[in-house]
């Protein structure tokens, strides 16, 4: 599992890092993007902590997304 920031996930998802935050369940645990729920990891436990994304995982739905074109 590789972490990425939030500007990184969101410019391989073809978005702003603005989306991804809005994006984001109420228990700020997920994030759905094209109908896909992908995981939120936080760096500490504050409401206001910084965002990380798994890479494989963000690889997986993008690649589910082009079997589906």
């Amino acid at each position: 599992m590789k972490l990425i920031t939030i500007a990184t996930a969101a410019k391989l998802l073809g978005l702003v890092p603005d989306s991804l935050r809005r994006r984001e369940t109420a228990d700020g645990q997920w994030t759905e993007v094209y109908g896909h729920r992908i995981r939120v990891y936080r760096i500490d436990l504050t409401p206001h902590a910084q965002r990380r994304f798994d890479e494989d995982e963000i690889h997986r739905v993008l690649a589910r997304l082009q079997r589906s074109r």
